[in-house]
């Protein structure tokens, strides 16, 4: 089975501790197995998600919500 990443948009990241914070609730999300942030200090940064089944969206913007930041859309 191959894996199934999907690209998040977050807005409010500006750290490393950031990146921490998304990359630990966001690894919570039931079938995610793997979290890449690319950090966009003051600007719009991607969270890659992956997984063997596409992660609940609901889930993954909670997880991010719980970190202190704003999932503001889907990379198509």
């Amino acid at each position: 089975m191959e894996t199934i990443t999907t690209t998040y948009t977050v807005t409010g990241m500006t750290c490393g501790h950031c990146v921490a914070a998304v990359s630990t609730e966001v690894g919570q999300v039931d079938g995610v197995t793997a979290v890449e942030v690319e950090l966009v200090p003051e600007g719009t940064s991607l969270v890659r998600v992956s997984g063997k089944v596409p992660a609940d969206r609901d889930a993954v913007s909670a997880a991010v919500d719980e970190a202190g930041y704003v999932l503001t859309g889907v990379v198509a």
